[in-house]
């Protein structure tokens, strides 16, 4: 079942902005680079990051934010696990002026 994210930090603009309101798509297939994905943070599993796919691995996926001077990604924290994506960014739904499918990068 899809839930509802709200964006918050810069780690992701222009792309995604502080504020805009997402649907998340449960991840039922392995991720694809440029695709914005919900992951578990490692550092801290119960903490959920929302950054983009850099590349896909053997072993899991590199993560990355589209800011890199504000992101904390896979630069600090390596590869994300499979199983620790758990979801894909499918539509800004709010604001409405900025409403669209999340395009891959």
């Amino acid at each position: 079942m899809p839930w509802r994210v709200a964006v918050r930090g810069h780690s992701m603009e222009p792309a995604l902005r502080e504020g805009d309101w997402l649907l998340v798509l449960p991840q039922r297939r392995p991720p694809r680079a440029g695709e914005v994905v919900v992951v578990r943070d490692p550092r801290k599993r119960s903490r959920l990051l929302l950054k983009r796919v850099a590349e896909v691995r053997h072993d899991g996926v590199v993560v990355r934010g589209d800011r890199a001077d504000h992101s904390t990604d896979s630069r600090v924290f390596g590869v994300v696990a499979f199983a620790d994506v758990v979801g894909r960014a499918a539509l800004r739904y709010a604001p409405l002026a900025r409403f669209g499918v999340i395009a891959r990068g």
